[in-house]
């Protein structure tokens, strides 16, 4: 955990880099800024909203929700055209047709909980369609469990999670 409190703070303190230098790499807006704030739905996979999500921006912050279970935020450099971007999120899912073997014990339930921070880059059309890569690292805690046992037990990792997804801004 302390891990993930330090890549926060660090990821706070390259947003004033960022907004550095989107200021100076300033071009043409490809949205207008008028429109605001933006809704973004998205399909693909990404760390930050799952396999589908919406995505609420207003100028450079976005706080999104996503299936299975994700909460996240961003930040975007430049909102209105392509642009670099970072962010955390959180969530979780469970399955009670897990079928998972765990130390040579097979579980039927999982119940996974996570963490993550990430960065990425979203290209931005005028038509409203875009797409964007990320890359993250996420702390996953999973708990397995046989239903009327007492068959548990706990796996914690930390595991690197690209995405690739495509959206239209509404």
């Amino acid at each position: 955990m302390k891990f993930f409190s330090g890549m926060c703070l660090l990821l706070l303190i390259s947003t004033a880099v960022f907004a550095a230098k989107g200021d100076i790499e300033q071009t043409e807006n490809i949205l207008s800024p008028d429109n605001e704030p933006y809704l973004n739905a998205v399909f693909g996979v990404s760390p930050f909203l799952g396999v589908l999500g919406i995505e609420y921006q207003n100028k450079n912050h976005a706080f999104g929700i996503g299936a299975p279970g994700n909460l996240s935020y961003k930040y975007y450099a430049r909102p209105y055209q392509d642009t670099k971007f970072w962010g955390v999120f959180l969530g979780g899912y469970s399955s009670d047709d897990a079928n998972r073997s765990v130390n040579g014990i097979n579980y039927s339930e999982i119940k996974s909980r996570f963490i993550g921070a990430g960065i990425g880059y979203r290209w931005q059309w005028s038509s409203g369609w875009n797409t964007s890569v990320s890359i993250s690292l996420e702390y996953v805690t999973s708990d397995y469990s046989n239903p009327g046992t007492f068959q548990e037990t706990t796996e914690n990792r930390v595991l690197p999670f690209p995405g690739f997804n495509v959206g239209y801004k509404f």
